[in-house]
């Protein structure tokens, strides 16, 4: 009986630790990027670049290869311009920030940076739409396909990062929801 409580309490505690979730690296992700500076390196910049490495994140399944950093300085901010490349995507990942007093504030962004295969399958779900069908014409030339931060679509759907899908010229965009593989909000524009 001794022998069996022993055995069933090894395999709880066996199950316990190999459980997901429960031995978890507290420390966190290295970034494995190489950070270029353009211009003048600042005297903190490992500050900027630390806080630049909780703030900067590439999508799903992608690492970024090199973050270039510009700076401008204006009225005592300083100004920052990114440029975020993974070697598997065409396109950057394109992020604006400001920093005063040792703080890092994102103030704008454009983020490309999205696998070929992801991005053909964003255009493909939002052609499958009547509603873009419908909106396209010959003339309605190549899509852009742009990750869209869960802080700006939950202003529209909710808080996850999602793809837009845009055609400039007939002026029609799709939120694309990669999970469910749906368009969950279209924009027709007027010219």
């Amino acid at each position: 009986m001794k022998k069996i409580l022993v055995l069933f309490i090894i395999m709880i505690l066996s199950a316990i630790i190999i459980s997901p979730g429960c031995i978890t690296d507290t420390e966190q992700k290295v970034q494995t990027y190489n950070c270029i500076w353009v211009n003048t390196q600042p005297s903190d910049y490992e500050d900027i670049e630390a806080q630049l490495s909780r703030q900067i994140t590439p999508y799903q399944g992608t690492e970024y290869d090199n973050v270039t950093i510009s700076v401008n300085e204006k009225d005592d901010v300083m100004h920052l311009h990114i440029s975020a490349t993974s070697s598997i995507c065409r396109y950057p990942d394109l992020y604006e920030f400001a920093y005063n007093n040792q703080k890092l504030t994102r103030t704008g962004y454009l983020l490309e940076a999205i696998p070929e295969k992801t991005r053909q399958d964003a255009i493909g779900i939002a052609m499958e739409n009547p509603d873009i069908v419908s909106s396209l014409s010959g003339e309605a030339g190549n899509p852009t396909v742009r990750r869209i931060l869960p802080e700006t679509s939950k202003e529209f759907y909710e808080a996850k990062t999602c793809l837009s899908v845009t055609w400039d010229k007939i002026l029609t965009s799709a939120l694309i929801d990669m999970d469910t593989l749906s368009v969950v909000k279209i924009w027709k524009g007027e010219e």
